[in-house]
């Protein structure tokens, strides 16, 4: 039992991190929903116990990740957005994907993500980025509306940034129980 155990951390260590930067990023573009990312991040954290510059390297790729997917959404439901690389173009159905996250989100929660947006604006996308369940969905009315980009990567960087730093507090309330109860 403690070799494996002791095996599972090693291949948390090797692994974790650019599993978790992947699926950050998908979970930015909300197709990554189905595998959260969250909970890798908090076995990462509570499994491995890496120091504390480790820790926060981890975290800001993290959220630079799923900025970097929220961007990628945003782009893709902003048609005044250039195209840089011709991934449009280049990979099949890719040009699909606003579709099919449209359909995935529904009618209703998008009217509901445009009228928050429209009220609330960078605030809005600062504090639903840091709220699980909720996060990247105001990407879509932001790109809808033009909002600006770099706004956009700011604000996105500064909430997914305060979900990181609520997922890192939650594995140490973990380690903590875990040391009490142990």
């Amino acid at each position: 039992m403690i070799a494996t155990i002791e095996g599972i951390v090693v291949l948390l260590q090797a692994l974790a991190v650019p599993i978790f930067l992947l699926l950050f990023y998908f979970d930015g573009m909300v197709i990554g929903k189905l595998a959260p990312p969250a909970t890798f991040y908090l076995a990462y954290v509570v499994l491995v116990s890496p120091t504390d510059l480790a820790l926060f390297v981890a975290a800001g790729l993290s959220a630079l990740a799923a900025t970097l997917g929220q961007f990628t959404l945003y782009r893709g439901f902003n048609a005044d957005s250039p195209e840089y690389f011709g991934i449009r173009r280049r990979v099949p159905y890719a040009d699909q994907v606003p579709v099919v996250i449209h359909e995935r989100i529904g009618e209703r929660r998008l009217r509901v993500a445009t009228r928050l947006f429209d009220r609330f604006g960078a605030t809005a996308l600062v504090v639903t980025n840091a709220i699980p369940g909720v996060r990247s969905l105001l990407s879509i009315p932001a790109g809808l509306s033009g909002y600006p980009a770099g706004r956009f990567l700011v604000c996105s960087m500064i909430g997914n940034g305060l979900y990181l730093a609520l997922l890192t507090a939650v594995a140490w309330g973990l380690l903590d129980l875990a040391a009490a109860w142990w």
